[in-house]
């Protein structure tokens, strides 16, 4: 199931570790926010980032993460979900 601004790696990634629970992308409301790229030097703009939000519908917790170049999201939200926080 593809997630609007999110690679499709990504989410693909973050699916398959959610099954691996023997959860399903069902459970959860998810909504991820795109940052506008920064240009710092004159033609050179920085890598695309944002925000995910991952809500548990089951007990309403939700948690934020960063996206983006070198983000650890997938691995986050998964640790989340393993621990049942999510």
């Amino acid at each position: 199931m593809p997630i609007a601004h999110v690679h499709p790696t990504e989410s693909e990634d973050f699916e398959n570790l959610v099954k691996r629970e023997k959860r399903s992308l069902d459970e959860f409301e998810i909504s991820a926010t795109p940052e506008q790229p920064v240009t710092r030097e004159a033609n050179v703009t920085s890598p695309v980032s944002g925000s995910i939000t991952i809500k548990s519908k089951k007990t309403g917790q939700s948690r934020t993460y960063r996206t983006g170049h070198m983000s650890g999201w997938v691995m986050e939200a998964y640790s989340d979900v393993k621990a049942g926080v999510l």
